[in-house]
């Protein structure tokens, strides 16, 4: 069947306007061409009044339901939700009294999680980014960047979907089980280059560090190292033997794991190993080890190369969170 309407605008096609106006100008009259085309005398009507007055039958500017507020009452609605992000709908309905949303762009979106950053640390971000904003990707290259992540023996539940029927939503395989005391996990040191990935270890980096550097970097000696600033990072005996070892450190701001390219790393290693059911920690490290081993140098380069665009993301945030 022929569709006779625009289904964007309720409006009639301009196929069928051009039909209604050649029938009528063959002499047929308004009911016959609505019974020709199976449609209402007055539609035919209206499209041959609307040639007469305008001389175009297509939808004319300004049609539609006007503005229930005014120009200055969608800034303030605007103003509204900037400063108050966290108002639904209906809060916004009963403030303003309003049938609709006017937020010009603006809906409610799920926040996405970032580490909270004060005014001490956000000042520090600056610092750092000023002093490594000229940075070249050649600069980068030189930095080993090291991070631990933490790996749960279950998944998490926070997300997790089942398929199933209405009636199956107590069984076993169609439940998120819950720990009482927390799940199993294992923390794991890992680093990177540009030039690819390094050795990872449970817990502590003091065994997989040089071996690792030495894998990279090859012979050369030209390289920075870098870690955050954890505890176990902090601690004087860590000190001391990074001293004692001759290893130059990179000063790093709190609170930015986005700024480390190694955080995009353990991501794509993470959602690798949803799927897979590690029965212990042991065999949960193996898992791990196979992702991190697959984990090409191409992809690590690409990591490295967006350091330069990372910096002048915060920046432009001035100190703020980034999406990288």
């Amino acid at each position: 069947m022929v569709n006779l309407y625009n289904p964007k605008t309720k409006e009639f096609c301009e196929a069928t306007k051009a039909a209604i106006l050649a029938l009528l100008e063959i002499g047929m009259s308004e009911r016959q061409v609505g019974k020709k085309l199976k449609i209402s005398k007055t539609a035919v009507h209206y499209t041959k009044k609307k040639q007469a007055e305008h001389g175009t039958t297509k939808l004319l500017a300004g049609c539609g339901r006007k503005h229930l507020s005014t120009p200055r009452d969608d800034r303030a609605l605007i103003r509204s939700c900037v400063m108050n992000r966290r108002q639904t709908s209906r809060d916004l309905k009963n403030e303003w009294a309003l049938s609709r949303n006017v937020t010009s762009g603006l809906n409610s979106h799920r926040a996405r999680k970032k580490p909270f950053i004060n005014e001490r640390q956000r000042k520090t971000w600056l610092l750092f980014v000023g002093d490594h904003k000229d940075w070249t990707v050649d600069d980068w290259a030189k930095v080993l960047f090291s991070d631990e992540s933490n790996f749960q023996l279950m998944p998490t539940t926070a997300n997790l979907l089942a398929w199933r029927k209405p009636a199956e939503a107590y069984k076993p395989d169609c439940l998120a089980p819950t720990m009482k005391h927390g799940c199993e996990s294992v923390t794991i040191w890992g680093c990177l280059s540009m030039d690819g990935t390094g050795q990872i270890q449970l817990a502590t980096m003091k065994n997989s560090l040089f071996p690792s550097a030495g894998k990279v970097f090859l012979a050369s000696n030209d390289w920075i190292f870098q870690q955050d600033n954890a505890p176990c990072h902090t601690a004087r005996s860590d000190k001391a033997w990074m001293e004692n070892q001759n290893i130059g450190t990179m000063p790093w701001p709190a609170q930015s794991p986005f700024l480390n390219p190694i955080e995009n790393l353990w991501k794509i290693i993470k959602r690798k190993m949803e799927n897979q059911k590690p029965k212990n920690k042991a065999n949960l490290f193996e898992y791990a080890q196979q992702e991190w081993a697959a984990m090409t140098a191409e992809l690590c380069q690409k990591l490295v190369e967006s350091m330069p665009r990372c910096m002048a993301a915060v920046i432009r945030s001035n100190g703020c969170a980034i999406k990288y």
